[in-house]
């Protein structure tokens, strides 16, 4: 059995073959971020799981003389999932976002306590064995300058003067094959205003 003319000869007329190129390293795909459900956090699924709290006495970020809000209450809220790309030689590298969420529904009224629950589930896109960012934000966007502003229905429904609102709470983590759920849980506070140098 012969074999085939193209394994045995190459045109001596055509250029030299290219040679194949070193893959590069896989780029970071997006999540795509999901919203917290009862069934998600009892099966105990693989991802990121939180809430973010705060004290009743700091209100809610709407027009109080309305019934109802004019969005869902925790819409207010962001969390982000970022990884520290290595960068050159001396530099610290380029921080990449892997998820973004804004957190959906209205809090839950918890022992004095506002609740808004989030989920980022893994479907294959969160980063095993690398320390990942996780950290919460108020959303300007959705607040429209109501950020540090007065809210209502709460006894402490603005800031004091030099304070504002801030979500504290969020720190590393590392999800593995063996360990491929964390939760990481947040809480919306009062702090000072940075001075300027």
């Amino acid at each position: 059995m012969a074999p085939s003319a193209k394994a045995q000869y190459r045109n001596r007329n055509s250029p030299s073959p290219t040679p194949t190129p070193t893959p590069a390293a896989r780029p970071l795909t997006p999540l795509r971020p999901g919203v917290v459900t009862t069934t998600s956090v009892a099966n105990k699924l693989p991802g990121i799981f939180g809430q973010i709290r705060w004290k009743k006495e700091l209100g809610l970020p709407y027009d109080g003389a309305r019934v109802r809000p004019p969005y869902p209450v925790c819409n207010a809220f962001r969390v982000r999932v970022t990884v520290q790309e290595p960068g050159s030689p001396g530099t610290f590298g380029v921080e990449l976002n892997v998820a973004d969420l804004t957190v959906q529904g209205n809090p839950k009224d918890d022992s004095g306590y506002y609740v808004c629950s989030y989920a980022i589930g893994d479907q294959g896109q969160l980063q095993h064995d690398r320390a990942m960012k996780i950290w919460a934000q108020l959303d300007p966007q959705v607040l429209s300058g109501r950020e540090s502003g007065p809210w209502t229905l709460g006894s402490e429904a603005q800031p004091p003067p030099g304070y504002q609102r801030s979500v504290t709470g969020g720190r590393g983590v590392t999800l593995a094959d063996t360990q491929s759920r964390a939760t990481v849980d947040f809480e919306m506070v009062y702090t000072q205003i940075p001075q300027g140098p």
